[in-house]
């Protein structure tokens, strides 16, 4: 492999084209963001990266037009999210260029820039513990994508890929500092040559690696949360429900109101009307300026109040965001997620309505430990009400930030006990959470963090103590899941679940059990990101972080929708669906 090296080099020199080599064995030419560690590689040793680290290729910001760019990878995981090979972008600043993946899928995909994205998709499944050649070839008018010297697609370019100063990224893409689309396994002799080379060269540039790497033990619950039996199908072939009703709470309109930050629907029924609650900010989320705020409906949806204010927080410093609600005993309490300065002590107020002024009374501090909830709390046999949540701090999706469970005193909302619900060793994950209780046996479902796939933990005595949190055995994005039991006796989870739809937050979807089941076994579409009806409509819109609540045989979800602006820019939205129609 060396003499090839130094032959391709020898070649480039006498035609006046400088090649660029990285062997990845520590050199000082890269940048390493996250850890990485050496193990046997290609030639010599290789660096293996966790998930959750980036390496960038220093003064690759100038490498710009045709090009060929070659690496060796061995990935150890191929399910779940999408994960960056190779690539030059940073999407925040509207730099996109191209990029070689891994596919949730197993198979290999380029991406070039356009007016779009052009893809080449690889039919090859790749495999885990083992080394893989991944070669691209762009110029002016065609890109070409090689698997192991072999040619496996190509496509034709309408004009050539834009030029940016983003850097050539290895094993994810640096984007204006945060890490994204991470690979998980081994990579090694990375090239770039500022030519096309031809088909002959790059077939030359192969030879078989029969070495082999030991591919991390799975990280898997000891039971399942999705029937295997039936065949869960991807998002352009679920079924879409019919039948249901759309309506928007709070339409995005910074021009209009200022705010920039909308997220975390919250919904209850109280004495007849529907009251919904949002975190909102006209700064930049997880900022001071966040303010818990909420609109009433009197006519099921069809039209809300104006906004309203459950909690600004006034004190120095005190940021309160998204909460949930619960109508007990003739009174409305909220529970909120609150902080100080941007994401510091983390923890839980709640509040009651005096339906008399109108004013919500605040009981300040009921739960810390970084605790949010999440979800609505739920009654269980006990006499206890248990509230599913995250153990948080400053958001990161390289740490392990627990799922967590609220556990009342009886009915007293002011006094509740902490439980945070044990990881399996390895584990990372942002645990926003939800349940479904069943007597004394309670079902965590968990958000992941970087990987595109439900966790999940179960207890047998109330949520007193849990079984640790492990991968299930459902594709699930990365958002936070609202689940439970309807009237008729099915299980329900609410978010966007489908086969090889890695991080995508839609469509917006809901799984559902048979009745008296313990597993899924069918996805129905709620919407797509595209949408006729009320709500906006973009192909890009993220739909998330919904909520759910059953009334009068309809299911009410709350959910996130950013029309396709990016961040949580949010519209909140909501759909009611007949509890007849699912089944």
């Amino acid at each position: 492999m060396k003499n090839k090296v130094l032959l391709m080099f020898a070649l480039s020199l006498a035609t006046q084209v400088m090649a660029e080599v990285w062997p990845l064995n520590g050199a000082t030419s890269l940048k390493i963001h996250g850890t990485t560690k050496p193990v046997a590689g290609v030639v010599d040793q290789s660096l293996m990266l966790d998930g959750n680290s980036v390496i960038e290729l220093k003064d690759t910001a100038k490498l710009n037009g045709s090009f060929t760019v070659s690496v060796w990878f061995n990935p150890y995981v191929l399910e779940g999210s999408q994960q960056m090979i190779v690539g030059k972008n940073r999407y925040s600043l509207g730099e996109r260029q191209w990029g070689v993946t891994i596919e949730p899928n197993g198979k290999m995909k380029a991406h070039l820039r356009q007016d779009g994205w052009s893809e080449i998709t690889c039919a090859e499944l790749l495999k885990a513990g083992h080394w893989h050649l991944a070669t691209l070839t762009v110029d002016s008018g065609k890109a070409a994508l090689f698997l192991n010297g072999k040619p496996v697609g190509e496509v034709k370019l309408k004009k050539p890929i834009p030029a940016t100063q983003a850097s050539i990224t290895l094993g994810g893409i640096l984007d204006d500092g945060k890490r994204r689309q991470q690979f998980h396994g081994a990579l090694d002799e990375a090239n770039f040559e500022p030519r096309v080379m031809s088909a002959d060269e790059i077939a030359a540039s192969y030879r078989p690696i029969t070495t082999t790497h030991e591919v991390p033990k799975p990280k898997t619950a000891d039971f399942p949360l999705w029937d295997d039996t039936q065949k869960l199908e991807e998002a352009k072939d679920l079924p879409v429900l019919d039948g249901v009703e759309f309506y928007v709470i709070k339409k995005w309109d910074k021009a209009a109101d200022g705010y920039t930050f909308l997220h975390g629907v919250g919904l209850a029924w109280h004495k007849g009307k529907l009251y919904a609650s949002i975190g909102h900010n006209k700064g930049a989320e997880n900022t001071v300026s966040e303010e818990a705020q909420y609109r009433v409906s009197e006519d099921g949806g069809k039209t809300w109040s104006e906004l309203r204010v459950i909690d600004a927080g006034l004190e120095e410093n005190l940021a309160v965001s998204h909460g949930v609600f619960v109508s007990h005993g003739g009174k409305l309490w909220a529970f909120h997620g609150a902080y100080y300065n941007k994401m510091e002590r983390i923890h839980m107020r709640a509040y009651s309505l005096d339906e008399t002024t109108g004013e919500w009374i605040k009981h300040g501090i009921v739960l810390e430990n970084g605790f949010w909830a999440l979800n609505q709390p739920v009654k269980m046999r006990d006499g206890n009400w248990i509230m599913p949540g995250i153990s948080a701090g400053p958001y990161s999706n390289r740490g392990v930030f627990p799922a967590a469970v609220a556990i009342s005193h009886g009915d007293d909302f002011t006094k509740w006990d902490f439980v945070s619900i044990p990881v399996r060793e390895g584990l990372k994950m942002w645990g926003e959470s939800s349940i479904i209780v069943d007597g004394a046996n309670v079902l965590n479902i968990a958000r992941y963090g970087g990987k595109a796939l439900a966790l999940i933990s179960k207890s047998s005595d109330y949520g007193r103590t849990w079984n640790p949190m492990g991968e299930s055995n459902l594709p699930m994005t990365t958002s936070k899941p609202a689940a439970g039991v309807l009237s008729n006796g099915r299980r329900y989870l609410v978010c966007s679940n489908a086969a090889n739809n890695g991080g995508k937050r839609f469509p917006l979807t809901i799984a559902l059990s048979e009745p008296g089941k313990e597993v899924f076994s069918k996805v129905f579409v709620i919407r797509h990101a595209e949408h006729s009806g009320p709500g906006e409509s973009n192909p890009k819109a993220s739909l998330s972080y919904p909520c759910a609540t059953e009334r009068e045989g309809k299911l009410y979800v709350g959910f996130s929708n950013n029309g396709g602006r990016g961040g949580n820019h949010n519209s909140a939205e909501m759909a009611v669906i007949p509890i007849e129609k699912l089944k």
